[in-house]
């Protein structure tokens, strides 16, 4: 029989055990939830991509499994999916597709109802083709609509920037200048909202698109780091204006580096898959070969990729959806593939060419702000701290007793340190990289030199 005393007393004499055990349930259920939701993440991201592929190989005339073992292959346009590929590949080989497909769960429930509706039409034997061109249709309609959204995330994003350029100074004045309101107590704030805008921008990023070599990505993590740490310094004194000089000048150095190398190509292919596609599907309807009709492109925005197919050349894009248009082409070229099914990723590929770009055209005017962020702080506080340095000197020191001496060195961090965050935000909000760091390098050297102006005349 169950005794509450005895419970009790076990509890008590073995307290650090069951302590631990608690927090590991704990840990074990957050880590399970956090892995749900990045799956679940990553199904909304990656499922057109995941679909287009398997109605590109079937309407080819491979067989549905054929199609997943090249869908778990695709991990450079499949990041994710691509393990679920895998598994409902295996899964298929232990029982059979159908059965696969049907009772396949997944934490995104709409990407698990989708697979078990192509389930229920592998049971009945057919229309899997039909179902997965309906399927590509409506994540067509779909993606349109989750750009709209990233548009408007993005808008309030901007809005956020603004709210941060007013609130530093602002805090600055009522407690600085007022109260000896700790610096760090600023840098806490910042930081806290620079991660906000990280997250909400990375969860709301619709699809993926430009994806730069890992080398790239791992020497831009580092300028990131070290550039921050020489922002850091700045906390130390303003005798380090120096390092964030230095700072400023890596930032803008290398993410200039990478936007015109790297992420302006990127942008450039999302335009470039429209044509290719566009003008395969439109010979393909006239009756042109498309052997032929790649080698007689001119158009230069998109002419290098048709003759690399043609040829039978290796190309790496930058752009995940050009990718996902070369082996589209490529199937054509083989003869296996429609006028139709080329037309269907055609509009795909224009939908989220337009909705990207809206996206980025958007976010000019807070990217402006983003850059002018850290030199605002320094002009705002400068004029709010210019009249009590022109008190009469008998006026100035009774005011001295109540007021902490007003100095442009006190907001100085802050402002560099706004700067450096939001640069880095909206670089990855807009540029979906965080190597997008020329507008942090851009804004701190124009808080330095607002610093330098502003601080010659006080």
């Amino acid at each position: 029989m169950f005794q509450p005393q005895e419970f009790t007393s076990f509890i008590l004499q073995h307290w650090p055990y069951v302590l631990l055990a608690g927090l590991a349930a704990a840990v074990a259920g957050l880590w399970r939830r956090l892995v749900d939701s990045e799956r679940r993440a990553a199904a909304e991201r990656e499922q057109t991509f995941f679909f287009a592929i398997l109605y590109i190989l079937v309407r080819s005339g491979k067989s549905l499994m054929h199609a997943l073992t090249e869908a778990a292959n695709k991990k450079e346009v499949l990041e994710k999916l691509s393990r679920e590929a895998a598994y409902l590949r295996r899964a298929g080989e232990r029982t059979t597709l159908s059965e696969a497909f049907k009772r396949y769960k997944h934490p995104s429930v709409g990407f698990s109802l989708l697979v078990g509706s192509i389930g229920e039409d592998l049971e009945s034997g057919f229309g899997v083709v039909e179902k997965l061109e309906k399927i590509l249709e409506q994540a067509t309609a779909r993606e349109t609509e989750r750009w709209s959204r990233y548009v408007g995330t993005v808008e309030t994003l901007g809005e956020a920037v603004v709210s941060v350029i007013l609130l530093v100074p602002l805090i600055y004045i009522v407690g600085t200048i007022l109260g000896g309101f700790p610096v760090v107590y600023i840098a806490v704030i910042i930081l806290m909202a620079a991660s906000v805008f990280y997250v909400i921008s990375a969860a709301s990023e619709p699809m993926h698109l430009v994806d730069l070599p890992k080398p790239i990505i791992y020497w831009s993590m580092a300028v990131i780091l070290v550039s921050g740490g020489l922002v850091w310094l700045l906390f130390l004194g303003t005798a380090f204006i120096t390092a964030a000089v230095v700072a400023g000048l890596l930032l803008l150095g290398w993410g200039l580096f990478v936007h015109f190398v790297y992420v302006r190509r990127a942008v450039a292919e999302g335009e470039a898959a429209f044509l290719l596609l566009d003008g395969v599907a439109a010979r393909l309807r006239a009756g042109y070969p498309i052997g032929k009709s790649l080698e007689a492109v001119a158009d230069p925005r998109y002419a290098r990729y048709a003759k690399a197919i043609a040829r039978g050349l290796e190309l790496k894009p930058l752009n995940r959806f050009m990718r996902l248009s070369i082996e589209t082409v490529k199937l054509a070229r083989l003869g296996g593939l429609g006028a139709e099914a080329i037309a269907l990723m055609s509009r795909l590929a224009i939908a989220i060419y337009l909705s990207f770009t809206n996206a980025r055209a958007r976010m000019k005017l807070y990217d402006a702000l983003a850059i002018a962020s850290g030199a605002a702080i320094v002009a705002v506080s400068f004029f709010a701290i210019q009249p009590f340095t022109a008190l009469p000197p008998e006026v100035a020191v009774e005011v001295q007793r109540l007021l902490i001496t007003p100095s442009l060195d006190i907001v100085l961090p802050s402002a560099v340190l706004v700067a450096y965050s939001l640069g880095i935000v909206v670089g990855k909000t807009e540029d979906q990289t965080v190597a997008a760091t020329w507008r942090a390098g851009a804004s701190i050297l124009l808080t330095l030199l607002v610093y330098w102006i502003a601080s010659s005349i006080l």
